[in-house]
């Protein structure tokens, strides 16, 4: 038995906001109340058909649920394509959770105004009443590919990944920052306590030990922590790292690359949970494992799973979030199946046992949003979006 015990989890309570300063009700479901059979399974109540390029899921918790679906046209690697930082490869949408089955209809400017300044957008968090989108960029489009001494350096920041803060209802960038030191990310997560949790690749110099005048660059899967403000209270410049942007990276936490407990290799989906001190649920898709680390210690893994007890380890896990039951949900993408998990790692069910409404099984799963009876799983390769419903 792999999975190890660890301090469990309490998930995030994010709140939805108002528009404008003015209070109004959401067009939102509160999944509570429901006369359902009692054993606990998942039931496929709904799927939506026409969600071409679905790449990630964000269902805030709390008194105002919303779901926010976020689509992305560009491919999976950080390639040079066609088409600079003034054409948008994708868009995130704000649905209501009620739609039966069918191409779902997403809920007006009323409610969420298109997010601006999007280029290659592929995932979502939310805290504090705030979205943040990851979005991808293109590292290599940024940089120059002209042989000679130049090669290689960032020549257009707006080409670069950026993560970009807006409110939940919409609109205008409120903040945004890139990291020159990421190569390439792939998974964000908001913090209740303000931090932003990036995923990814790094790249560092490192030193020769008999000659520490020779420096080689390399690259390294990382996770690491950012802050709004400047490093340094009154110190000028900011982070050469981080032009132009009112973050900073914090040095004092971060997850480097290997395959302890609390090391990751090529980390994807990020979910921040509170509970006891909180923590960092990763799917750490090189180590074809889910774990879940201490933000508060540096260092301390606390729960890590890899699918052995259900009879088949993970392949390529993708995403994962957690509910407020002390649950989390693991997108094994690779095997094409969701499964839940207690706080304590111990696997508790397949989520996806019944088909979508074609009777069809998931073909390529990339996220899942959960709260404590409904599941959203996005299928990209099926472009669908099947929503299910936990029996009590």
């Amino acid at each position: 038995m792999r999975a190890r015990l660890g301090l469990g989890l309490l998930a995030t309570l994010a709140l939805g906001a108002a528009g404008c300063g003015v209070g109004y009700e959401l067009p939102t479901e509160q999944p509570s109340g429901r006369d359902v059979p009692s054993d606990q399974s998942y039931q496929m109540v709904a799927t939506w058909t026409g969600m071409d390029g679905v790449r990630d899921i964000l269902l805030t918790q709390g008194a105002a649920t919303q779901l926010f679906v976020l689509f992305s046209t560009s491919g999976p690697d950080d390639t040079c394509s066609s088409g600079g930082p003034d054409v948008p490869r994708g868009d995130v949408r704000l649905y209501p959770l009620k739609a039966g089955s069918g191409v779902p209809t997403p809920i007006d400017a009323t409610y969420f105004q298109p997010l601006r300044t999007l280029f290659n957008p592929v995932a979502l968090a939310s805290a504090q009443n705030k979205l943040f989108v990851l979005d991808q960029g293109d590292t290599c489009l940024a940089r120059n590919h002209s042989p000679g001494p130049g090669s290689g350096v960032i020549t257009d920041l707006r080409a670069y990944w950026r993560v970009r803060e807006y409110d939940l209802s919409g609109g205008d960038t409120l903040s945004t920052f890139t990291d020159t030191t990421f190569a390439f990310v792939t998974g964000i997560a908001a913090g209740t306590d303000g931090a932003i949790y990036v995923s990814g690749t790094a790249i560092y110099l490192d030193t020769l030990e008999t000659d520490s005048r020779i420096r080689t660059r390399q690259f390294a899967s990382r996770v690491y922590r950012y802050v709004r403000g400047p490093r340094y209270a009154g110190v000028t410049p900011p982070d050469a790292n981080l032009p132009g942007a009112n973050w900073h990276r914090d040095t004092t936490w971060l997850l480097r690359s290997g395959s302890g407990n609390a090391s990751v290799s090529n980390p994807r989906g990020l979910y921040f949970s509170r509970y006891l001190g909180s923590s960092l649920f990763v799917a750490d898709r090189g180590n074809d494992q889910a774990k879940q680390v201490s933000v508060a210690v540096p260092g301390l893994g606390l729960v890590q799973v890899d699918g052995q007890s259900t009879g088949a380890n993970f392949n390529a896990p993708e995403d994962v979030f957690a509910d407020l039951a002390g649950f989390f949900y693991v997108v094994d993408r690779s095997n094409r199946r969701v499964l839940r998990y207690d706080g304590a790692g111990t696997f508790v069910q397949r989520v996806d046992v019944e088909p979508d409404a074609q009777g069809q099984a998931l073909l390529d799963p990339v996220a899942v949003a959960v709260d404590d009876t409904l599941a959203f799983i996005a299928d990209r390769g099926r472009s669908k979006v099947m929503r299910y419903l936990r029996r009590r």
